[in-house]
């Protein structure tokens, strides 16, 4: 997950590449996995452009997994923000 500084409200993009996660219906699902948790947490995320580069560990987890990872990302990213 990379974020810059925006003018804006939280903005997010999402990299799902065809090298780390061969399977399209996979990198789907896991781009389904990362707007809803980003829909979820958008009211407490800072004004920051989001990023998320999903990565081949990513391809073999479930959902509950995902959105672990996801939440434990998202709460790091609030606290760095708030610690800048």
């Amino acid at each position: 997950m990379y974020a810059s500084p925006s003018p804006l409200a939280a903005r997010l993009g999402i990299s799902v590449a065809r090298k780390a996660v061969a399977d399209a219906s996979v990198r789907n699902r896991i781009k389904r996995q990362v707007r809803e948790s980003f829909r979820r947490h958008r009211t407490r995320l800072p004004s920051v452009d989001i990023v998320v580069q999903a990565k081949p560990p990513a391809a073999v987890m479930d959902n509950p997994g995902l959105r672990r990872s996801l939440e434990w990302h998202w709460q790091e990213l609030i606290q760095q923000c708030a610690a800048s």
